[in-house]
């Protein structure tokens, strides 16, 4: 799928002059290696020698590789399908992220900005939002209103994705508002770019279903069994709750009561993992808890009923992060194999990008938790701050900064003028003198 992107375009620069760089470093870095395995006497020295690349060998080797093929502004996105909180509901998660952008970090997994949108589908009343991204990481307050599109293919390809590096944000642009609140906002962030200048070009976007289908990686079977243990959870905490107040009529023994209470609270605890830290970190925790109910030989009913709960949620888990890892070893180790997958095909996708996005699928389950990725209502207080302060600060800062900007080149345009008018005062006054009255030239004629 093809969707049209804004960049302002100081950030080509920016971008160009990093990969310039790290060019320079490559090659001298590639010049010395070579030079110190050519003046090697012994194998004990080759050795040596190999011990000092270490991890470091396949950050410069990669990085290499990828100066040579990419090209600045190279981006490449993808969507995860994730369900709602409600069977009605269903949401996608558009990620971009830049397929070459080294300037801010060294780290070989870091690829840029790996921002998103989120979007949210009612499935029978057909009402479709977006939220966008308004700064680091944080989503909008108010959603986009894209009902008047049909499909969510239809509304990528008609809108644009805004990339902005500096505010680390994402945001959609529909040519045509509909509503005073989205009429008002498009007005006020036209404002807001000013004077800017932007690049638009097309790119490739993975959608959910090539993603599920080519590369089965099914992202929303992991999300949808996260929900499903919490709704499990809350319904076995009131039915708990109940039977507790009936204790004493129905004579239940309190070590049962003691193990249920227990069970539920690790489940509680289990859920924070779940929801504030990536995936990457959560298969010990949910692997430990299965395993310890599963083993349990005289299981509580409780027990028993959050057991298959569990166990496909741990098996959703270890599925999407072993389909990640393999997918980045593939696409290092066998590139042309990866390459001709059967998910780019018909895409125009460069070598690196198609790297880019395997990278990348794998660094959004190290870094980025559930909450961030498509549900900010499970936020933390801190990150629900974070996106109060950003929802209502990014836009006006943006539009004083744009002011200031105009006012600023309109200053020192005019202080130009001023500095250059007396200079053509004097100029004409000295080939004035040079040339003499005119008046008495007749006389001396």
């Amino acid at each position: 799928m093809k969707v049209k992107l804004k960049v302002e375009k100081k950030w080509y620069d920016v971008e160009l002059d990093s990969m310039t760089r790290l060019q320079l470093r490559y090659k001298r870095w590639e010049e010395e290696t070579l030079r110190k395995a050519r003046e090697a006497t012994d194998m004990a020295v080759l050795r040596e020698l190999f011990y000092e690349l270490g991890d470091r060998w396949e950050f410069d080797q990669a990085t290499g590789a990828w100066l040579n093929e990419g090209e600045p502004l190279d981006a490449v996105g993808m969507t995860l399908k994730m369900p709602g909180f409600s069977e009605e509901k269903e949401r996608y998660v558009l990620y971009l992220f830049m397929a070459y952008s080294k300037g801010l970090t060294r780290q070989f997994d870091h690829l840029g900005d790996k921002e998103r949108i989120i979007i949210e589908r009612d499935t029978e009343t057909g009402q479709m939002v977006c939220w966008s991204t308004s700064g680091h990481g944080s989503v909008d307050m108010y959603p986009t209103d894209l009902t008047g599109f049909e499909t969510l293919e239809e509304a990528l390809s008609t809108c644009f994705l805004v990339a902005q590096p500096g505010d680390h944000a994402l945001r959609i642009e529909c040519p045509e508002c509909t509503g005073l609140l989205n009429t008002a906002l498009a007005r006020l962030w036209t404002i807001a770019n000013g004077t800017q200048e932007f690049s638009l070009k097309s790119i490739d976007v993975l959608t959910a279903n090539d993603i599920e289908r080519a590369l089965d990686f099914r992202f929303h079977r992991y999300a949808k069994a996260v929900i499903a243990l919490e709704n499990v959870r809350h319904m076995l905490s009131s039915t708990a709750a109940a039977r507790a107040k009936e204790a004493v009529l129905d004579k239940i023994p309190d070590h049962i009561e003691k193990r249920d209470r227990s069970t539920l609270r690790k489940v509680e605890g289990l859920l924070h993992i779940l929801w504030f830290r990536p995936p990457a970190e959560q298969f010990g925790a949910v692997s430990k808890l299965y395993n310890e109910l599963e083993s349990e030989p005289t299981p509580t009913e409780i027990q028993e009923e959050l057991v298959p709960y569990l166990g496909q949620l741990l098996y959703a888990l270890n599925d999407v992060l072993e389909k990640a890892q393999y997918l980045k070893w593939k696409s290092v180790i066998d590139r042309k194999r990866f390459s001709e997958s059967e998910l780019f095909r018909g895409l125009d996708l460069s070598v690196l990008a198609q790297q880019a996005f395997a990278a990348a699928l794998e660094d959004i389950l190290k870094e980025h938790t559930l909450a961030y990725i498509g549900y900010p209502e499970r936020a933390t207080m801190k990150a629900k701050f974070l996106r109060i302060f950003l929802g209502f600060s990014v836009l006006p800062l943006r539009i004083f900064a744009s002011f200031k900007a105009t006012v600023q080149s309109h200053f020192f345009g005019f202080l130009g003028r001023i500095r250059r008018k007396p200079a053509r005062t004097e100029t004409e006054s000295s080939t004035l003198e040079d040339q003499g009255d005119p008046e008495e030239s007749r006389e001396d004629s």
